[in-house]
């Protein structure tokens, strides 16, 4: 009982946080960055993300998630999932944000391709995909330590 509280709890910071949020501009958000994922990262959740990965994301970021998939387009073309540049923020709080609600295209180009997820993958399945992503991409930084 207490499990289902608690997820009832994260859900609704989940949906306060998002709420009537568009797609991620450019640099992340700072709000999103203390966004933790309540998914654990192991074994199990990799494998479910993995395979969330390559029936919803695969087409365009490729099956290794270098943006060179079949269904790619050129201009933007999609991120490149295993380097360090991550234009809209690299923590997991960003990158469920961009899962969910799409993304602010690259200048110099006016639109992106890139489009949420919402209504399609359910929180839990989105952090699993978190975890694929983290598996296959740079680690995120450590937190600072206290002083």
């Amino acid at each position: 009982m207490r499990g289902v509280r608690i997820l009832l709890i994260v859900g609704c910071a989940l949906l306060w946080l998002t709420a009537g949020a568009v797609a991620q501009k450019l640099g992340g958000d700072p709000k999103l960055k203390l966004l933790k994922n309540p998914v654990a990262l192991n074994a199990a959740s990799i494998t479910a993300g993995r395979a969330l990965y390559g029936k919803n994301c695969r087409h365009c970021h490729g099956l290794r998630g270098k943006g060179d998939g079949p269904l790619a387009p050129k201009s933007p073309s999609p991120a490149n999932l295993t380097d360090a540049t991550w234009d809209h923020g690299s923590s997991d709080g960003e990158i469920y944000s961009i899962i969910l609600n799409g993304a602010m295209p690259r200048p110099p180009a006016k639109e992106s391709e890139m489009k949420p997820m919402k209504g399609t993958l359910t929180p839990t399945q989105i952090w699993q995909v978190v975890n694929f992503i983290r598996s296959i991409g740079p680690q995120p930084a450590a937190a600072p330590k206290p002083k």
